[in-house]
């Protein structure tokens, strides 16, 4: 494949890679009725490897492991200091399919284990069932390709809040591989979202819309670098006022 970064999930690569996400995000203040602006840090390390079934079937499998830096105020830190502790471990599964040279699917699924401590994170399972369709467009450049995801996410025990999360995700990812080895991605991670489950804080609506992109670099054939945005255009369902993703990974 020209210029493979392992991004699109219909052609997984074996990879390690280390990155760092940040977010802002509205929550509740100390004082009631107060508002405070929540930064989380979340460097983690992710992992995949991809088996060969049969010339048309993959499988492929991944795990990521986070550490998480907070500031919001919750019960278990009421002052809203910063406080740091281990995530929740992601572990994803999912089959490919390759139809014919342009055309693959790939379904799979994601288990999200409440392993977080101090507080950082939910308490509660988490399983996002995944479905893509992926068509390679070699008229715009080799390696070129859209491939819409859908994700939908459910909690399941824990949750000592209450809440009860039902979530549609949406990435309907835009890849263009471009000249010495650099690429652009429209709506690499699924940020398109639309909540049926219990209103976050501050929420007015369902959707969250934001102008999310990734630009990249793969310098050589084994590493691959790239740095993603994400800016809100509809943020009735809060989900972050700002978003960046840091990647350093190396390809095997």
């Amino acid at each position: 494949m020209a210029n493979g970064t392992g991004d699109d999930p219909t052609q997984p690569l074996g990879k390690i890679e280390l990155l760092d996400r940040y977010t802002e995000a509205p929550g509740p203040g100390v004082e009631e009725g107060t508002t405070k602006t929540i930064q989380t840090n979340t460097p983690f390390v992710r992992i995949e490897e991809p088996f060969r079934l049969t010339p048309q079937w993959e499988l492929n499998f991944r795990a990521e492991i986070p550490v998480v830096w907070t500031n919001g105020v919750t019960p278990a830190n009421p002052t809203g200091a910063t406080v740091s502790g281990f995530g929740n471990v992601l572990g994803q599964a999912w089959v490919v399919h390759d139809l014919d040279q342009r055309w693959a699917v790939a379904l799979g699924g994601q288990l999200i284990a409440p392993t977080s401590t101090n507080g950082v994170a939910s308490d509660a399972w988490e399983e996002v069932t995944i479905l893509t369709l992926r068509a390679m467009l070699p008229e715009i450049s080799p390696g070129s390709y859209f491939a819409p995801q859908v994700r939908y996410g459910v909690d399941f025990e824990g949750n000592d809040d209450g809440r009860l999360l039902r979530q549609l995700r949406f990435a309907p990812s835009l890849n263009i591989n471009l000249p010495h080895n650099l690429f652009f991605t429209l709506y690499p991670s699924p940020d398109i979202r639309w909540n049926y489950g219990t209103p976050v804080w501050n929420q007015t609506g369902r959707l969250f819309l934001p102008l999310n992109f990734m630009i990249g670099w793969k310098p050589t054939e084994h590493t691959v670098i790239s740095a993603e945005f994400g800016i809100p255009i509809i943020k009735d369902f809060p989900v972050y006022t700002f978003k960046t993703q840091l990647r350093m990974g190396y390809l095997f």
